[in-house]
Order: structure tokens, then sequence, then C-alpha cells
């Protein structure tokens, strides 16, 4: 053995500091324990414990109350001495060692009161000596001087015992940070508990904040807003929808109270009793689902949660902790800030119910066809039903399920006090039916006016196509019903004579007519007439249903009186006349050359007079001619319009028009531009305009017929122009979209002079629809005014007839589907009339048929009485000048049938200077012979036989607009 150590079985491992721990006894070699406290035989001063072998002491009964006083080797207690008992077996005296233990000989200070003062190396801790057995009286008897305690309560030390006054207590000793290094199930449960609180205290801090900084969005889901907007007729006929959201909200009051059971039954029994979210709904529905009673599962969201996600931009639907929170959220504050009756009706307002219905009213509409407020109970239940699974359910393959849900719904109402029992088991489930709304309505001419109004949507208004589509505006047009069907009728049964009159020149498929009828007040259009009818649509309503080879045919899906540009022939004049107007000319007292077969000069040349030799200068016409050879003289502008004298008012242009190029508009088209037409897509001007081409006058450009109907309305409402539309509000949210309208004074900015100018026009075209006039049939039989000009093309390829009386303009034209000059198409002869490619025949019988029926029951209007205003213009030749004789009346009307020639429709009129009796001349002016005019009447007699104008023109493709995609 080591000397100095204790030997091999003695039980301790003794070590210094950084010892191992004794388990036998608990402490390590410094005196700690596992749970930090310090041994009573450790140095107070965290030095090592004297070394102490148990095999080397010798263990004897102490002796009551006393010790035996051992010596020191090296020094005594400055306190006083303790004895030290005597042990019965190998007692012990102070200084003596046992065998095998080292002596201490480290000597404590003599003048510290609160040190150990080893009396003898190798003493315990409580003495000087070895130890002894403990007495009787326990641990410090009372005559005990220093022994060990004993199992007996503690009692103060004695004289000579461990404890002295001012000592410092060296008991057990804490050391920070060991308290970790020994675990026991309470310690573990404590830790877990204050774990879990101090999570809960802060998750509820979290929840605070967060609730707290969670904002109701302020804007609504754009798409809670979305929905289709609607075109409807000025009596609110649907015409159309754009887009394809149906949703129409209600008020409060507006949904009945069947209907609002129904959604509380289906989708929130406790709605009004909750706040924004239902912690028992969740476990309800965790409950129902895990039963799966009926097979489908339950919702554990609130109606009020569910509004939240549909109705909130920022909310989502995303399947996160983080939008759920937010949601929930979101769903309190509403719950708390916005009244039940609030979150309910906008809830039913935005709710998506499948076939493009959102809203109860919409999802009435499309699965049975009433308005919410006419559902019954069953049918409610159904639409309530649906809103679990709109996708499907309205699906024919799902119907059971839908069924299922139906039944549980009853099931709620009945809970819900709403249905007894027996109410619920006798009804019968109401199958919902397809009453999706269509994208057009009822009538046949409802898509060619969709298409116009979503393009003056979006050129006049700039709406997009996804406001029109989502924005859920209602668009409330001019078009009047009534006079709709009017005109549709008026064109069916003019159709229906031309083919019971002549099998052989009966209406061809590449027969088109158009017609427009104008408020001339404000340019309302209020009724018009674009075409058949689309694939699928009957022929005008009530003929044969058209098929996609017919339609092909006809071009059935072309606005023929929007997209359609024909030449408009002599009912350009008009555009002619008002130039002149507006450059000064009185209509009462001037006089036009209406000389027949004239060379016009050059529009550059306005002085220059008309010659009947061909001129041998540059830019003079080529021969113009009248309809018939004894239409030859001069005319008043009023006599010239009526009888439609091409010469006379070919000249007159000439005169007013003024020179133009590309990029300078002449006077002639200023005016077109000013009346609202497009004259670059007509062809007055731009790259190969006819503005500087006599034949504009005789209708050589391409027009519409609403441009026809735009310039008719300016001149019947004294010279303002009015932009021709069909948009007269647009609603959304009962709030109006402002009108945006272009009105101005066409012929001067004085009021006063513009109108005089307007009624001088008004009166040089009301003599068309005298019996001398071009359109005699057309007069009304009520004996109403009308200010009117036909148009004809030559061979009758185009004819117009344009009439008005004060409140109302309307304007007819027939053209065929190919214009180019080479081809065979034609409207002569049509109906077996010989006249029936002209102006004044099938298209003033169209206009007389609608104003007979709407015309004449208002009784008269009066135009207002024309002021003349200007100066009197004499254009014919001095040499031909002559007092003008009253006009006969001209003759009118032709054989039925096919005539072996086409006979000219006009006789011979009684002009001014008849050439075959007088010679046309007065003193000092430029004179022709008789001979002269007569060969000129020759001349003009061969043209006689030629239909319609017999008028050279550059010929046209004509334009259109395109199909409605």
């Amino acid at each position: 053995m080591e000397p100095g150590r204790p030997g091999a079985g003695s039980g301790y491992d003794v070590s210094g500091y950084g010892g191992t721990i004794d388990y036998d006894l608990g402490y390590d070699a410094n005196g700690w324990d596992t749970n930090g406290f310090r041994s009573p035989e450790a140095d107070p001063d965290g030095r090592a414990p004297v070394a102490v072998t148990q095999g080397a002491r010798t263990t004897a009964p102490r002796t009551t109350g006393a010790h035996v006083v051992g010596t020191h080797a090296t020094g005594t207690r400055t306190a006083g001495a303790h004895s030290v008992g005597a042990h019965t077996a190998g007692a012990q005296t102070a200084g003596i060692h046992p065998a095998g233990v080292q002596e201490d000989t480290q000597s404590w200070e003599p003048d510290r009161d609160d040190l150990w003062s080893p009396e003898a190396p190798g003493a315990g801790r409580r003495g000087a000596a070895p130890v002894g057995p403990r007495g009787p009286g326990g641990p410090r008897g009372p005559g005990g001087p220093g022994g060990l305690r004993g199992p007996g309560p503690r009692r103060p030390a004695g004289p000579g015992g461990l404890r002295r006054s001012g000592h410092r207590n060296p008991a057990r000793t804490k050391v920070k940070g060991s308290w970790w290094r020994h675990w026991t199930l309470r310690k573990a449960l404590g830790v877990l508990l204050a774990c879990v609180g101090a999570v809960v205290v802060l998750g509820a801090i979290a929840v605070a904040v967060a609730y707290q900084e969670t904002p109701v969005p302020t804007d609504a889901m754009a798409a809670t807003s979305y929905t289709q907007s609607v075109v409807e007729s000025s009596n609110g006929t649907l015409i159309g929808r754009f887009g394809t959201t149906n949703r129409q909200p209600l008020t409060y009051n507006q949904i009945p109270k069947t209907v609002r059971d129904a959604v509380l039954a289906a989708e929130d029994r406790d709605f009004f009793d909750e706040g924004g979210i239902s912690p028992t709904g969740i476990v309800r529905a965790a409950y129902e689902d895990a039963r799966g009673n009926d097979g489908s599962l339950q919702g554990g969201s609130t109606i009020t949660q569910e509004f939240v996600r549909q109705y909130y931009s920022g909310i989502g639907t995303q399947q996160t902790f983080s939008r759920k929170i937010k949601e929930i959220f979101v769903s309190l504050k509403v719950g708390k800030e916005k009244s039940k009756q609030w979150i309910l009706t906008n809830y039913l307002n935005t709710i998506y119910l499948g076939e493009g219905a959102y809203g109860i009213e919409a999802a009435a509409e499309t699965y049975y066809g009433k308005h919410a407020a006419q559902l019954d109970m069953a049918q409610a239940a159904v639409i309530a039903a649906i809103i679990q699974q709109p996708s499907t359910y309205p699906l024919a393959q799902y119907r059971p399920e839908l069924e299922g849900r139906w039944h549980y719904v009853l099931l709620g109402l009945v809970q819900m006090g709403d249905l007894t029992p027996q109410q619920a088991a006798a009804m019968k489930f109401p199958t919902p039916g397809d009453n999706v709304p269509q994208i057009f309505g009822p009538n046949v001419w409802d898509p060619y006016v969709l298409a116009m109004v979503k393009s003056e949507l979006q050129q006049v208004y700039g709406f997009s196509q996804q406001q029109l589509d989502d924005g859920g505006y209602v668009i409330r047009t001019s078009l009047d019903d009534a006079k709709m069907n009017a005109l549709y009728q008026a064109v069916s049964e003019n159709e229906a004579a031309i083919d019971e009159d002549s099998s052989y020149y009966s209406w061809k498929s590449y027969m088109h007519a158009g017609a427009v009828l104008e408020n001339p007040a404000n340019g309302a259009i209020q009724a018009i007439y674009p075409g058949p009818g689309y694939v699928g649509d009957k022929y005008n309503g009530t003929g044969r249903v058209i098929t996609k080879k017919e339609c092909k045919e006809i071009s059935c899906e072309v606005n023929l009186a929007w997209q359609a540009r024909e030449q408009v022939g002599s009912s350009f004049k008009p555009y002619i006349l008002a130039t002149a107007v507006k450059q000064g000319m009185d209509v009462q007292t001037s006089t036009l050359d209406g000389f027949n077969n004239q060379y016009i000069p050059p529009d550059t040349d306005p002085k220059a007079y008309p010659t009947t030799t061909p001129p041998t200068a540059a830019g003079w016409s080529k021969l113009v001619t009248n309809d018939d050879a004894g239409e030859n003289g001069p005319y008043t502008p009023q006599m010239a319009m009526a009888e439609s004298i091409n010469t006379a008012y070919s000249d007159l242009w000439h005169v007013v028009a003024g020179a133009g190029n590309e990029t300078v508009t002449n006077n002639v088209g200023a005016m077109a531009q000013a009346f609202g037409v497009d004259t670059t897509a007509a062809g007055i001007t731009g790259k190969d305009d006819f503005q500087d081409v006599y034949g504009v006058t005789l209708g050589q450009a391409s027009l519409t017929v609403i441009e026809q109907a735009s310039m008719l309305a300016t001149i019947d409402d004294n010279g303002v122009y009015h932009d021709p539309h069909l948009i007269t509000s647009i609603m959304r949210n009962n709030v109006p979209t402002l009108i945006k309208m272009t009105s101005y004074p066409v012929f001067s900015s004085s009021p006063s002079l513009n109108a005089d100018e307007a009624t001088q026009v008004q009166y040089a075209m009301s003599e068309d629809t005298a019996s001398y006039g071009t359109a005699p049939t057309a007069g009304l039989s009520n004996g109403q005014e009308v200010i009117a000009k036909t148009g004809t093309t030559n061979i009758a390829q185009s004819a117009f007839f344009i009439g008005a009386i004060p409140s109302q303009a309307l304007v007819v034209g027939l053209f065929t589907e190919d214009q180019s000059g080479k081809t065979s198409q034609t409207l002569n002869n049509l109906g077996g009339n010989s006249q029936g490619g002209f102006g004044g025949t099938w298209p003033a019988a169209i206009w007389h048929t609608y104003a007979e029926d709407k015309f004449v029951p208002l009784g008269i209007e009066n135009f207002t009485p024309p002021v003349f205003t200007g100066t009197a213009w004499d254009l014919v030749p001095p040499g031909l000048r002559a007092p003008a004789h009253k006009k006969k009346p001209k003759k009118h009307g032709g054989p039925t049938g096919t005539p072996s020639s086409p006979a000219n429709p006009y006789p011979f009129p009684t002009y001014s200077c008849d050439p075959s009796v007088v010679t046309c001349g007065a003193p000092g002016g430029n004179q022709m012979s008789v001979n002269a005019t007569a060969v000129g009447g020759a001349v003009g007699g061969i043209f006689a036989g030629l239909p319609a104008t017999c008028l050279w023109v550059r010929r046209r493709t004509r334009k259109r607009g395109p199909k409605r995609g």
C-alpha cells in the first residue's frame, strides 16, 4: 500500500480537487455531493479535506459528556481546547497517529477566530482527537464537550462542541449551475409546466398583437363586383349582354325570408347568435365528417368567414396557416363592426351558385326562370344546397348528390323551426331548369345592335373589354321596340310584294336592304334595319330559319345599315346645295345651269361655264347627261333637286367645291365631314380621293346608311349636327356615366343664320314627293310636308330614299352585293317594275310603308318657314338665260312586267327654254343656236334609254366593316 493512502478494500476513493465522486458516501474528494452541497468534513475554505482512513480508526464507546483531552503536536485551538473522548479499543492520544496515517503538518493562523486550528494531524471536523462514540443524549448532549450528533433532536452545543461564538457557519454551500446536474421526476414536471405556461402566455400576447395589427380591408375584392353588362332598349327590353358573370344585387328587404332561412339552414344555423367564427361549428363539422351521414363534407367556416374570403381583397383562398389566421381575425372584426343583415345581404349577392350565376337573384332566374322573391321554400332550399358544390351540383349527373344536400337543408329548416317535419316530408324535389341567360335578347336585330353598342362604348367612352364583361353596367339605348318592329315589318312587306309581283325579278340573295330612323333633335337612333338575322334566326323575324349556307350567301352577319358602304347616287346632291348656301347662295332666287349633255369645268376654275363640246383642256369632266333629254335648261335649285338634274348640280359643284388634294379637304369634302361622314372611308378625301371629281356630286363616293341619316337629320334640325348614337344612359351601381354627344352648327356659328340657311336647304328638298318629283308615291296621306331626295346609280346597283318630317328622319337603301362594275347584279326591273331599281320606287315604298304607320299618327308637323339669305346666283351662261316657266306635273310610274326595252319613266317637262321653239339667248350675251341646242337634245335622246342616272362614275368596290367576332 502506498504510504499515506487507504488500503485497497477500504471502500473510499479519496482524491484532491477534481477527483471523482465516491458514490458510497455521496461526496467527491473535495467534499461536494451530486446535489451541490458540501460534506461536513470538508474544509470551509474549499481546500481538500484531511485524508481519513477508516481502517486506521478504532471505534470505542464515547464517555458521556466528556472527551479525553488530546495533545496536539503542532498547535492548539485559540478559543479553548477540546477534550477528546476516550476509546475503549485502541484509544488515541493527541499527536499519536495510527499506522499508515500521514501527519498533517499544516499550521493554521492562530489569530483567526473563525478558522479551524487542528490540534492533531488527521483530526476530524468536530474535535482535535478522533471521534468517540455517540452519547445517549444525542449529537450534542448537555455534558458532551464535542461529541457528534446522535439520533435525537439537535441540542445546543456544549462548551467543547463544534460551534463557537463568532465562527462562520460552515454548513452546505450552493454552487451556481449545479441544480441542472441532478434531475428528478418532480423537477422535470415542473420545468415542463413552466415551459407550457410560457408558450401559452407568449402565444396569447402574439395573438393579441396580431389581432390588433390585422386591419379589415377597406376595398372589396374586385371580383365581387364583377358582373356582365346588360344592354337594353329604351323600353327596357333586353338586347344583349357582355361577359358571362351574371350578378344582380338585391337589398336585404328584397331577399325573401324563405331564401334567407334556407341559406342559413345549409351554411350556418347559428349565424345570428355567433361572432365572426364558430368553434362549436368547427367541432360539429369535424364530427359530421367523421360520421359521414349524408356522404358530403361539412364546413366549419361561418357565413361571415365565407363572406370575408370571397368579398375582401387580400384574404385569398390558399390553404395556408397564415391566411386562415388572417381570415379568422378579419371575420371577428367584421362580425363586431358590421351588422348581421349587412353581412348576409352581401354574402347572398356575391356567392357563386353555378352556371355563371352570382347571387340569389341571378340563381333564381337561372334555375327557375323567376325572381328570387317568387321562389317557394323547396326551390329556395335547392339554391341553398347548390352553394356547397356550385360547379357540379347543377349538372345532371350530380342530381343524386344535390337531392341529398337538399334533404340536409330541409332537416336544418325543421331544426330551426322554419318547417314542421310534416311539411318537409311532403315536399318534392323541384328539378332546376336550364334558363341560363343568353348573350342576345329575343329579337332578330339584337346581335347587330349589340355590336354597334359595343363599338360606341369602346370608341366614344373608352371602355375596355374587361369593363364591358365584368363592369356590371346597364346600358340603355334609344331604340324603340315599336318602331323597330314597324321598320322590320315595312321591309318584310315590301320584299314580299317584290316576290309577289314578279318571280323573275324577285328579291335575290345578292340584294340587301338597310334603314335607319334618327331623331333630328339629338341624333338618337330610334330604329334600324341592319339585316335579316343571324344563323338560326327566322328571316326578318318571321320567315324561314336562316341556315349557315344562306347566311354566307346573303352576308347575314354584316350590319347593312352601319358597316356596308354603298354609292348613294343623287342623294349626295344636298351636300352640294348646302355648301353653296353656306357660301351665300339664295335658294329661292338663284338659277342653275341644267342644260343637258355638258362637260363640267374643273373645280380649280369656278368661273368657267360648262360646254357642250368636248374640251381640250385638262381637268374637265366627261359628258354629263340628265335622265331625260327634255331635262334641258335653266332650273331653280328647288326644281333641280326635285327632278334630280345632274348637270345643274354637277356645275354647282365645280363653282363651290374649291380645289383640294390628299392633305387638303375641299369645301364639299369639309361639308360632308361636318355632316358626320367619314370622308376618307367614303373615298371623298385621302389617297385616290373623289373630292375633285364631278362624279362625287352624283354619288360616286361610298357612304353608309347611318351617314346619310345623319346628314338628313342635321338639315331637319335647322342645321345643328348631333352625333348619331344608340346609347342614352350608362349606369353602374346606380351611378351614371356622363353621356358624350357632340353637337354643333353646320352652316354658321351664328345660331340664327345657321338656322336660316338650313331652312333654305329644307325648302329646296321639299318638292321631291310632289307629282313632278322623283318620288311622288312617297307622299303621306295626311298631307304632311316631307323633305326628301332619291338616289340611283347607273345600272341600278344602289338606290336610296332619304325623307324626313320635323321630328323624324328616315333613310332606306337597297343595293347589290357586288358593285364592281363587272357583274350582272342589278336592281333593274325589281319586282317586275321598269323603275324597280330607282330610289323613288322600292326604297321609297319601304319608307312610305313605315311613315304611314308611324309618321301619320303624329299629326301634321310644320317645318320652320324658310328664311332666304345670301344673293341670287345665276349660273346659266348669259346667252342662254331666260325667265323660268311654271313646271308641269311630272308623270311617274311605268308598266309592270318585263318591258321590251327600258322605258324612260320621266316624260319631257316644260323647261325654261324650249330649243325647238325659241332661240335661248338674250341680247348682249353668248347665244346658243337652236340647232346647237337641238343637237344637244338629240344627243341627250341617245341617253334617254339608259336606266337610272346614265352617267359615268368610277366604280368602287363597296367597303364593309369587320364582321362581328
